[in-house]
């Protein structure tokens, strides 16, 4: 996909962070955008500033933990622009927390959004793609958004690191499916980026028996990257059709170590 110019994209989580900055650029290049959040006036005023830049948007209240909400969203957009041509799968929430601490309503908290919640919308939106795929062309792409968390496991984020890597192997087998019928997937890891992460506390039920916080996050996102300028690297990426995206290039020896360590289950096992 070489023009975003008058494309139609759906983001999730697109009121803040990522999300949002992802939406701004999309705008900047040409493209209309439903904005989907959970927070509602969130959305709506991602949506606004996307309508400033001359862009075609709606915001969509949507909760990807239920089905009828995601379901809502596509036919919002759908209703709104005729058809979709980019989906960033990109809701998201983070706690951390000692594993030996973690209560039941931690782990399926992060696992029902951060998993379960991408399967929905990836499935939905897949769909719609599949419809619309002529198989000669690229017509379509999605972009799931995982972590450098992905790759590797971080202090106090066992339920966050197994939703991320999770979401590593779910696109990449859902690239497999979808590349014959020329629809793109790309696997977003974003290293540090200034976002609301540390503040997914406040989306839990009041019922919920906690142990994790949020809060666990903070020193690493504190400095990060600025989430405007994660917009610019996804799109590229997409252009590109890259089955990887990496905002942080200084994670690189970390990657090479990571597969030395994995080679040396090869070669260093007496057989």
């Amino acid at each position: 996909m070489d023009d975003f110019k008058d494309k139609i994209a759906v983001v999730t989580g697109g009121g803040s962070g990522i999300g949002g900055g992802i939406a701004l650029e999309l705008a900047r290049q040409g493209a209309h955008v439903a904005v989907a959040d959970i927070d509602a006036d969130r959305a709506g005023k991602v949506s606004e500033a996307l309508r400033g830049l001359g862009a075609r948007s709606i915001a969509v209240e949507t909760d990807v933990r239920k089905q009828d909400s995601v379901n809502a969203l596509a036919r919002s957009a759908l209703e709104e622009f005729g058809g979709i041509d980019l989906v960033f799968n990109n809701a998201g929430v983070y706690l951390g927390g000692e594993m030996k601490d973690a209560t039941w309503d931690d782990w399926r908290f992060v696992l029902d959004v951060n998993v379960d919640g991408a399967f929905r919308v990836g499935q939905k939106f897949a769909g719609i793609l599949r419809d619309q795929a002529s198989g000669e062309d690229r017509c379509g792409h999605i972009v799931n958004t995982a972590s450098v968390g992905g790759f590797m496991a971080m202090p106090e984020g066992v339920a966050y690191c197994v939703s991320k890597f999770s979401m590593v192997a779910y696109s990449e087998a859902m690239r497999i499916d979808l590349e014959p019928l020329g629809i793109g997937v790309s696997t977003l890891c974003p290293g540090p980026i200034h976002t609301k992460l540390t503040g997914s506390d406040r989306l839990r039920a009041p019922s919920e028996k906690r142990s994790g916080t949020s809060e666990a996050l903070t020193p690493f996102i504190e400095g990060g990257m600025n989430p405007e300028d994660v917009g610019p690297i996804v799109l590229s990426g997409v252009r590109r059709n890259l089955p990887y995206i990496f905002t942080h290039d200084d994670f690189r020896d970390f990657f090479k170590t990571r597969f030395d360590l994995v080679m040396k289950g090869f070669d260093e096992i007496d057989r």
